[in-house]
């Protein structure tokens, strides 16, 4: 075998046996996720849809700016001042507050004055002053006029309430009010036709809104004077029936001075009150004494008695007297004592010194008993003095709880007619003031902006609107993509033939035409491939083309077959696909052409009884070939050598029933089973280095599920963009059900643009190889390869 000009192995499941099972049969979604990259994919396999979307709603867009008719918006500032809205009524009637309050107060505020501005009074105002209702902006003219729109078409707004809606609808439907946030500002902006005609609406707005404002202010300043004149002439009498009740109190209460706490009666009550409280401590001092005296020393309490009270003196006289006795008794004793102890008790002597002793004893105890007489009679006369005092007391608590009594209502009345007269006070002075400023012109509103005709229409925004319209293209362009994707069920991801057939992709055949300018081929994409083309047109012709990027897949596919376990023992290979159109014969004759340039000999064998497809593609359409063979009524001339391809033999399909020859096979099924065929192949192995055969599709009819047992290998042809998933796993049932020896799947007309070809396949050179004038002294023939046709497609 002579060295190819390829890139080796195409996919590396190639070199996979036949036979070698795979662990399940799941989708490709169930394999991986579906990740950015597939999406990228998706979205590059799909672009047609967003190119499609995208110049269709720029067109759209474009075309809308262009019939739209420019619409002038002008814009006013107002600004809202920082007012109370108590100034008239003074801060005493305005709740204080600060912080929170204060920004909820006016956020609230300034969204009435929003809510103002979009009122259809201010409206309705707007639209007589400028008289829109008969311009043609605003004109009354719908499409189905009855008897009642015709009255009102002719009647004023105040008499049509239809014509006044609709007047008011399209008014407000060109009218925007917004509050800047943030800010004390509101911005008015009106879209018309005309520029000065909504430079004028909004100026004439903005003035109505602040002459309502103030006529509102006034209004309220107006009547809330009317109602506090009205409240001050009968707040006035209650202020001065208030204070002639006082004065009655204050003379019922006898009280004489500026408050209830200047009286005589309080006065003379406190009085008692120390008195009282003078002789309860004098009592308790005197009975203290009085039982100290019964009880204790008498002598102690002489001294006491005589500190205090008008019987000073007379204590002051027992006091020495008792001293004196006592210093009398001493001597006495002490007298006694010695003449008792010198003479003895018989002694005269001492008779009279205890005669005299017991008269002293007497006369103490006498003076002891004064002293105890004297402190009784102090202590009864201390109770006696707190008894009256107590009741003096007690009569004047009676008469100054009587007086306090009229003294609270004094007092309650006082504050009332004090509190009116503040009332009355403010109220005079605030009606004064509202007398003042209700002539006043002022407001809380101030126009920052007033509106100028503007110089650009702001609708249609052009470079907005066509921004718009590209990014909604690119969506729906991708939103399409999506559904595309999602719908379609053929097979253009090789990893997923994989995985739903467990039979390796053997090779990518790209779709392209070859055109030949001056001195090298070129290759050139078409721009669309069709399934089911209508059979007839031009035939494919053979064109050099050794450096193509169809050639080289071909060269691939053939290295992906000879390096395969069975491959190299394979001899015999049937080519076929699930449907038609797939490309089967275009695949089989360059597969044969690659073979050829081996060295080796090729017989390529147009089985396909029933359309021969390849014998007309090659213009050999004898009535000699294989099914005159099979039929036994042809020889060896039926094998005919093509001169454009060395080494390369071919058997036509011969005549077929369509053409109604002499002999033709009734059923080609039943002929390519036959014995015959089987001894055909056998000659074949010893005769030819390689056999391929170009069978019908397999699902339409069954000539190659009956011929697939006797070849050693099947190479199933799927048509990118094309086949079907679903015919795709139908055809690997049947033929796994006739036990074929499937080698594997061939991906035909694979986009050359599609981001699925240059993931698998890559790119090298201008044309996916290098190419130059000078070859290598081991390079082969150019190949022959097959471009595209209507009746088969590549």
């Amino acid at each position: 075998m002579q060295p190819e000009n390829g890139n080796g192995l195409q996919t590396m499941e190639a070199h996979l046996p036949v036979a070698m099972p795979r662990a399940t049969t799941a989708k490709p979604s169930d394999d991986s996720d579906l990740d950015m990259f597939s999406i990228v994919r998706m979205l590059l396999r799909r672009r047609f849809w967003i190119y499609l979307c995208t110049s269709a709603l720029l067109v759209l867009t474009a075309l809308a700016c262009i019939l739209m008719t420019p619409r002038y918006r002008a814009v006013s500032k107002l600004q809202i001042l920082k007012q109370d809205m108590g100034l008239a009524f003074g801060d005493t009637l305005s709740p204080g507050g600060g912080g929170f309050s204060d920004v909820v107060d006016f956020n609230l505020s300034q969204e009435t004055q929003v809510s103002v501005l979009k009122s259809d009074t201010l409206a309705l105002q707007v639209i007589k002053e400028l008289n829109l209702a008969d311009t043609k902006e605003f004109r009354y003219d719908p499409l189905i006029k009855s008897a009642e729109v015709r009255r009102e078409m002719a009647a004023p707004l105040d008499q049509a309430p239809l014509k006044l809606a609709a007047t008011l609808r399209k008014f407000k439907a060109n009218l925007k009010v917004d509050s800047v946030s943030g800010t004390r500002l509101i911005t008015v902006s009106y879209t018309d036709p005309n520029p000065e005609m909504s430079a004028k609406i909004v100026n004439q707005l903005v003035a109505d809104f602040v002459e309502h404002n103030f006529q509102v202010r006034y209004d309220a300043t107006s009547k809330a004077t009317e109602w506090l004149r009205r409240q001050l002439v009968g707040l006035k009498s209650q202020v001065e029936q208030a204070q002639e009740h006082a004065v009655e109190l204050q003379k019922a209460a006898g009280m004489f001075g500026p408050d209830e706490h200047h009286n005589i009666i309080v006065t003379k009550l406190e009085q008692l009150n120390n008195q009282l409280t003078t002789a309860q401590g004098n009592r308790v001092v005197k009975a203290a004494i009085y039982n100290l005296a019964r009880n204790g020393n008498p002598e102690a309490m002489a001294g006491l008695l005589g500190t205090s009270g008008p019987n000073a003196p007379e204590s002051t006289y027992s006091l020495s007297l008792l001293s004196t006795l006592r210093q009398q008794e001493a001597d006495l004793n002490s007298q006694y004592a010695d003449a008792s102890a010198k003479y003895g008790p018989a002694y005269p002597r001492v008779i009279q010194l205890r005669e005299r002793l017991a008269s002293l004893h007497s006369s103490i105890q006498a003076e002891l008993n004064k002293v105890v007489d004297r402190a009784r009679s102090e202590y009864q006369l201390a109770a006696s003095q707190e008894a009256a005092a107590q009741k003096a007391f007690v009569e004047q608590k009676a008469i100054a709880s009587d007086m306090n009594n009229k003294a609270i209502d004094y007092t309650i009345a006082k504050h009332e007619a004090e509190s009116s007269r503040v009332l009355y006070d403010n109220l005079l002075k605030k009606l004064q003031e509202a007398g003042v400023l209700a002539g006043l012109r002022s407001s809380d509103l101030n126009v920052v902006d007033p509106a100028t005709v503007p110089d650009r229409p702001a609708v249609p925004n052009v470079p907005l609107y066509l921004a718009f319209g590209t990014l909604a293209g690119m969506t729906l362009g991708v939103v399409c993509a999506v559904v595309a994707e999602t719908l379609d069920r053929t097979v253009r991801d090789p990893l997923e033939i994989e995985s739903i057939t467990n039979i390796p992709v053997l090779g990518i055949i790209p779709h392209a035409k070859l055109q030949r300018t001056g001195r090298q081929d070129k290759l050139k994409a078409p721009i669309g491939n069709r399934l089911n083309g209508a059979v007839g047109g031009n035939h494919p012709r053979p064109l050099s083309a050794p450096d193509s990027t169809v050639a080289e897949a071909f060269r691939s596919l053939r290295t992906s077959l000879l390096l395969s376990p069975r491959g190299r023992q394979a001899k015999i290979f049937m080519i076929t696909s699930s449907m038609a159109q797939e490309g089967k014969t275009f695949s089989a004759l360059n597969l044969a052409t690659v073979f050829a340039q081996m060295g080796g000999k090729v017989l390529l064998v147009d089985a396909d009884l029933r359309r021969a497809s390849l014998s007309r593609a090659l213009k050999q359409r004898s009535g000699v070939g294989l099914s005159q063979l099979l039929l036994g009524i042809a020889d060896r001339a039926a094998y005919r050598q093509l001169p454009e391809i060395p080494g390369l033999t071919f058997l036509s399909a011969g005549a077929m029933a369509s053409t109604k020859p002499l002999f033709c096979p009734p059923r080609p099924s039943e002929l390519l089973g036959c014995p015959r065929m089987a001894e055909l192949m056998r000659s074949w192995r010893y005769e030819f280095s390689y056999v391929l055969i170009d069978t019908p599709p397999v699902l339409p009819v069954t000539d190659a599920v009956v011929l697939s047992p006797n070849v050693d290998a099947v190479i199933v042809v799927a048509r990118f963009a094309a086949t079907n998933r679903q015919s795709v796993i139908r055809t690997m049932r049947v033929l796994r059900d006739a036990q074929a020896k499937c080698l594997g799947v061939v991906v035909n007309a694979m986009d050359i643009h599609s981001p699925d070809y240059h993931h698998y396949c890559g790119a090298y050179g201008d044309d996916g190889y290098h190419s130059d004038n000078s070859r290598s002294s081991y390079q082969l023939a150019p190949p022959v390869i097959v471009t595209e046709s209507k009746g088969e497609s590549a």
